[in-house]
């Protein structure tokens, strides 16, 4: 055992399995002290720590969605674990190996354990900036025993007439633009519940997407920055320039009916009343025009794979479609929609075969 008097009185105790361990952990608090790190407390646990970064997470600049996301997976799954019992300083990469092999034989599926590690990770190197831990375990738990993702086989509706099919079956919605939109521009979902009117040019057929919705309770919720950190401008084409004319002139009528209840936000897609789209109004629209269309049940993102699929397949330049749909690099749209490629290189055989053969002149028999 060895111990330290601390600077506001008391002692700190350290202890090892001999003489010598216990020394070294009283030499690295001497230095922590000396550099003016926090001296950490060798018993607080790992729920602890957790407990201590979740409620930090709101004065950070962290998105809610995520802050709510963390809480989740630590209230749920870490909290309640043997694993948040486990002294922080001892945390070991076997522990983590353990837990997740626990909570897939629970049930669990492999894409929630491998949140959980994702979660971990980030705890675990908040811990390591304070000083508390010499290494992140999560880090070290090699990548053959991380939890592997189950990847979720892509669907659209960009098949054959389906497209035409769908918006034919939206006419007459209240959020007929919003389909439309949605199918020819990739837009996200949160990325529509934020597009303002000011950020709308319908003389010259563009917009621009410089935010998402964050927040989940609706008096919580505010305009963010887009997934991609940065703004993006989208062309429209005369049928979505169309469609928002008439969105823009029944808004116009809503307005004047509510009066003084309207909540000017100038958002183009809303409630009656102008305040924030509920993201269930949207999936409901989805399914109940799905269901008239006679197509097969998607998500609302699927309508992104859509618009991506419609521009790929119909020719748009790669590059094009990744800054419409605001991908860092062209690279990610083409790995993300490699089910396209090969309809493209047919169309690029095609027309290689449709120049050289004006060119040449037709055999002779």
């Amino acid at each position: 055992m060895a111990r330290l008097k601390l600077p506001g009185g008391g002692w700190r105790y350290f202890y090892g399995k001999d003489r010598a361990a216990a020394k070294a952990r009283l030499v690295a608090a001497l230095r922590a002290v000396e550099d003016g790190r926090p001296l950490v407390d060798p018993r607080q646990t790992f729920g602890a720590h957790l407990e201590q970064w979740t409620a930090g997470l709101s004065s950070a600049s962290i998105k809610p969605s995520t802050v709510l996301y963390y809480t989740r997976y630590i209230r749920n799954h870490l909290l309640p674990s043997q694993l948040a019992l486990k002294p922080l300083a001892r945390l070991e990469p076997a522990d983590l190996r353990q837990f997740y092999a626990d909570k897939l034989a629970s049930g669990l599926s492999s894409t929630s354990v491998h949140h959980l590690h994702a979660v971990i990770h980030v705890a675990l190197n908040q811990a390591l900036e304070d000083g508390k831990v010499a290494r992140n375990a999560a880090a070290m738990v090699g990548r053959s025993s991380r939890p592997k993702v189950r990847s979720r086989e892509m669907t659209t509706i960009a098949d054959g007439n389906q497209p035409v099919r769908f918006l034919a079956a939206a006419r007459g919605e209240r959020l007929e633009a919003l389909l439309v939109l949605a199918v020819t521009s990739g837009m996200r979902q949160g990325e529509l519940r934020a597009l303002r009117w000011k950020d709308v040019d319908l003389d010259r057929g563009v917009l621009a997407v410089t935010g998402t919705v964050t927040g989940m309770a609706r008096a919580a919720m505010t305009i963010g920055t887009p997934k991609s950190g940065k703004s993006r401008s989208v062309a429209l084409g005369p049928l979505t320039v169309a469609a928002l004319r008439e969105h823009r002139r029944r808004q116009a009528e809503e307005q004047l009916l509510v009066g003084t209840e309207w909540r000017d936000r100038g958002l183009v897609f809303c409630t009656e009343f102008g305040d924030f789209l509920p993201t269930n109004t949207m999936v409901l629209l989805l399914h109940r025009v799905l269901a008239r269309a006679g197509l097969p049940g998607v998500r609302f993102h699927d309508l992104r794979h859509t618009a991506a699929t419609l521009m790929l397949s119909s020719g748009v330049h790669p590059k094009i479609v990744s800054e419409m749909l605001g991908h860092s690099t062209t690279a990610i749209t083409l790995d993300l929609y490699s089910h396209v490629s090969p309809h493209m290189q047919q169309t690029a055989a095609a027309t290689i075969d449709q120049v050289l053969a004006r060119g040449l002149s037709p055999a002779e028999p």
